[in-house]
């Protein structure tokens, strides 16, 4: 399988395709490369990675997903302190 991936250096918001023929994720990839260039938008990263799968990407690549782990526990983190609040509430 193939990953194009779109990475906002800026913001390290990311964006997967997956592809079965490399020929057509590389024209899709030089097509994005392209667009952003000429937008002048050089916080874009376009990347096409060969992978099993896209957990396997996910862990040899973490940096590309690093905000969605990173959403990921602060979700968590609030739920904790939500219910910890809670907790207190109820036992006051």
């Amino acid at each position: 399988m193939f990953y194009l991936i779109e990475h906002n250096r800026s913001t390290k918001e990311t964006t997967v395709a997956e592809y079965d023929n490399y020929s057509v994720a590389q024209s899709e990839c030089f097509q994005k490369e392209q667009r952003f260039f000429h937008e002048n938008q050089s916080e874009i990263e376009v990347v096409i990675f060969e992978a099993d799968s896209l957990e396997g990407l996910k862990s040899t690549h973490s940096r590309y997903f690093a905000k969605a782990q990173k959403k990921e526990n602060t979700k968590s983190a609030l739920l904790a302190v939500g219910l910890v609040g809670l907790g207190l509430y109820l036992l006051s």
